[in-house]
C-alpha cells in the first residue's frame, strides 16, 4: 500500500528520533496514529530555563509544522508559552520540509533555543516580551482563570464603549442573564461611559436578548510606560485599589467609588414613569451580585476586573476576577485607533444619499463603515426577491423599503453612526425637507436623469453651496462614473451624461430583459460587477468628504474595448475606453468637469 506524503515524512522523523539507541528522545506511545506522534526531548543544557520540550507532529506534517510544548507551569513565567504549554514562536513549514522532514524538527528546536530559551535567562528580556504583547497574555490569563477551581463567575463577554477618557471616569453597565438560567450568572455585560446608555447600545446591536440588570463601571487611564506584566497584575482587591489610587494621584479609589454605588440598587432618584420603565426592562440584582467592573485603559488596550461582594462586607473586602475586555466603540471598531482626527472629522459629516439600489446600497454601506456620522437615505423602491443577488439587503427584507432596511441594518452593524431611511421619491422629499446648510454632501445614486435635472434647477435654493455627487453605471456595468459638482461648476440642467461623460452609446434598451408586466424588466449583471463600480465610487466619495474643497471632477471606471466588442449589439465607444484584447481589463480615469462641459 502506497504511503501518503504525511506518513512518509513522519516515518523519517520517527526513524531519526527512535533509532540509534537515542536516550535524549522518548516517544509518547499513548497516542493513536490519527492523533499524530510526539516525543519528549531532553535539551541537555542546564543553563536554559527549560530542560525538556515536547515535539508533536500533527497528522498532516509537514504541511503543518511540528508543534512544541513545555510544562504548563511555565505559563506566564516564560514568554510565548500558552496555558496548555504550547510554545508560540511563529514556526512555519517550507517547501524543502517534504524532502527533508527531519530538518523541520531540527529547525524548530534551534528556533526555540535561539529565540526563546536562550534570551529568557535575562529577566529584563522576559519582562520586555510580556510588556510588548501584554494584551495577548492578559487574554490568556483571563481564559485560564475561568478554568481555575476557585474562580468566581464572570460574563463570557464584556463589551466596552468609552468615547473619551481623561484620568478616570464613572460609567454604567448593563448585564444580561440568559432566560432560564439557574444560577443567574451574567452571560454578557456592556459597559459605557457617561456619553452612552449601555442598554441602548446592547439593544441597538441585538445583544440584549436576556434579562437585564444594571450595574456600574469605573474607568481608569494608565500611562503608556506603566508596566503591565504578570508580576504587576493586581491579584487582590487591596492591590487593585492601591493601583487605581496611584494612577489617579489619589483623586479616586475603588473603595471610595464603591461607597455610593456599593452592592445596592441605583441610589439615584427617578421619576415614577422612569421607575416603571426600568421595572419592565430589567430586574434587580441579587444581594451582593450587583455587576461592578473596573476597566484600566492603557493607550486603548483595556483590562477589566469584576468585583464580587463578600458575605461579611464590613469584615472582609470584595474579591476580584480578571476580565478580558472587548472594545466596541467606534474609534476601535471603525479605525483601530488609527488616524482618529480623520475619523472624528467624518463623524461630524452629514450626507444626503439618494437611491438605495444595486449601486447605492454597497456605496452607502461603505460610507457608513468609513465612519460618516449622519446619513439620510431616500429611496422610493421596496425590496423584492429579485434584488437579492446584487443588493446589500437579503430576501428576509422583501416587501420593506430599501432605504429603511439599509438604515436598520447599518445602525445595527456599525457603532457610533446615525442612519435614517425614508421611502419617498427623491425630488419630492428634497423639495420638502432640504435647506441650505443642512448637509455637507449630497450623493445621487438614482441614475435618473430627472433627478439630476431637478437638482440642477433647485440646487441653490435647497442646498446652497453644498457639493453634489452624481454616480451611475452604464448598461451591463460596462462603465461607472462619479461626478463631483461644486457650485462653481454645477451639473447642467440639460443633463449631458450620455453625450459628454459615458464611455459608449450603449443604450439601456439594447440590453434590458423585458418581463411581461408594465414597464417591467432588468439588466443582466451580477453582484461582482456592481461591487467593482461601488468600490470605485465609494473611494472617490470618501475622498470628497475628507476634502470638500476639491474641484469639480469626473471619475470613470471603464471596461476594455474587448468587452464592448464582445457584446451582442454594435457599440460605438469613446476615447476613454482602453484598447485591450482581454475582456477583464479596465481603466480608471479622471477628467475635469469644466473641461468636459466646455467651460474653460
Amino acid at each position: 500500500m502506497k504511503r501518503s506524503p504525511f506518513e512518509t515524512a513522519t516515518a523519517r522523523v520517527e526513524e531519526w528520533l527512535d533509532g540509534s539507541g537515542s536516550t535524549w528522545a522518548k516517544r509518547d506511545r499513548r497516542l493513536r496514529p490519527e492523533q499524530g506522534f510526539a516525543w519528549d526531548i531532553d535539551l541537555q543544557d542546564d543553563t536554559l530555563p527549560v530542560r525538556t520540550v515536547r515535539v508533536a507532529l500533527p497528522p498532516d506534517f509537514p504541511t503543518s509544522t511540528c508543534e512544541l510544548f513545555v510544562d504548563r507551569s511555565y505559563f506566564l513565567r516564560v514568554p510565548h508559552v500558552e496555558a496548555d504549554g504550547h510554545v508560540c514562536l511563529g514556526l512555519h513549514s517550507i517547501p524543502n520540509d517534504y524532502d527533508d522532514p527531519v530538518s523541520a524538527v531540527v529547525r524548530a528546536l534551534a528556533t526555540l533555543k535561539e529565540q526563546l530559551l536562550g534570551p529568557a535567562v535575562d529577566q529584563g528580556w522576559v519582562e520586555q516580551q510580556f510588556q510588548a504583547e501584554r494584551a495577548s497574555y492578559w487574554a490568556q490569563h483571563c481564559i485560564a482563570r475561568r478554568k481555575a477551581p476557585d474562580r468566581r463567575p464572570v460574563p463570557a463577554r464584556t463589551y466596552v464603549d468609552v468615547r473619551e477618557l481623561d484620568r478616570w471616569a464613572m460609567g454604567t453597565l448593563a448585564a444580561y442573564v440568559p432566560a432560564g438560567a439557574k444560577h443567574r450568572h451574567y452571560s454578557l455585560q456592556v459597559a459605557a461611559d457617561r456619553s452612552a446608555d449601555p442598554h441602548e447600545t446592547a439593544t441597538r446591536h441585538r445583544w440584549a436578548d436576556a434579562t437585564m440588570v444594571r450595574g456600574n463601571v469605573l474607568f481608569v487611564r494608565m500611562a503608556s510606560d506603566e508596566p503591565w506584566t504578570p508580576p504587576n497584575w493586581p491579584t487582590s482587591f487591596e492591590a487593585l485599589d492601591a493601583l487605581v489610587g496611584r494612577l489617579t494621584d489619589h483623586e479616586c479609589s475603588v473603595a471610595g467609588w464603591l461607597q455610593p454605588v456599593g452592592w445596592k440598587d441605583d441610589p439615584q432618584p427617578h421619576s415614577r414613569k422612569r421607575k416603571k420603565k426600568q421595572r419592565r426592562e430589567s430586574q434587580e440584582a441579587p444581594p451582593g451580585q450587583r455587576p461592578l467592573l473596573v476597566v484600566l485603559d492603557q493607550d486603548g488596550v483595556m483590562y477589566g476586573y469584576q468585583l464580587f461582594g463578600s458575605a461579611t462586607p464590613l469584615l472582609s473586602p470584595p474579591s476580584i476576577e480578571p476580565v478580558d475586555v472587548t472594545r466596541v466603540d467606534p474609534n476601535w471598531a471603525l479605525a483601530r485607533d488609527h488616524q482618529l482626527e480623520v475619523v472624528e472629522a467624518r463623524r461630524q459629516k452629514r450626507v444626503l444619499f439618494l437611491g438605495a439600489g444595486s449601486l447605492g446600497s454597497p456605496l452607502v454601506s461603505a460610507l457608513v463603515r468609513a465612519g460618516i456620522g449622519h446619513v439620510d437615505i431616500v429611496d422610493a423602491q421596496l425590496m423584492g426577491p429579485e434584488n437579492t443577488s446584487r443588493h446589500k439587503l437579503g430576501i428576509d427584507e422583501i416587501g420593506q423599503g430599501k432605504a429603511a432596511g439599509l438604515a436598520r441594518r447599518l445602525n445595527r452593524e456599525v457603532p457610533g453612526v446615525t442612519v435614517t431611511g425614508v421611502l419617498a421619491e427623491a425630488a419630492a422629499w428634497m423639495a420638502k425637507h432640504c435647506k441650505p446648510g443642512l448637509y455637507d454632501l449630497v450623493v445621487d445614486c438614482t441614475a435618473e436623469s430627472s433627478v439630476r435635472s431637478f437638482i440642477a434647477h433647485t440646487r441653490q435654493g435647497l442646498l446652497g453651496d453644498c457639493p453634489v455627487v452624481h454616480a451611475w453605471t452604464e448598461p451591463l456595468c460596462s462603465a461607472g462614473h462619479v461626478v463631483l459638482s461644486q457650485p462653481e461648476v454645477p451639473w447642467p440642467a440639460e443633463d449631458p451624461a450620455d453625450e459628454l461623460v459615458n464611455a459608449s452609446d450603449l443604450s439601456a434598451g439594447d440590453t434590458r430583459i423585458q418581463l411581461p408586466a408594465c414597464s417591467a424588466g432588468f439588466h443582466p449583471y451580477g453582484a461582482a460587477d456592481i461591487e467593482l463600480v461601488a468600490a470605485f465610487g465609494a473611494e472617490r466619495v470618501i475622498a470628497v468628504l475628507d476634502d470638500l474643497k476639491q474641484t469639480s471632477t469626473v471619475w470613470s471606471w471603464v471596461r476594455s474595448s474587448a468587452f464592448f466588442q464582445g457584446l451582442p449589439v454594435p457599440v460605438a465607444t469613446r476615447p476613454i475606453v482602453p484598447v485591450s484584447s482581454s475582456r477583464s481589463d479596465c481603466v480608471m480615469t479622471s477628467r475635469d468637469l469644466a473641461e468636459i462641459l466646455g467651460r474653460e
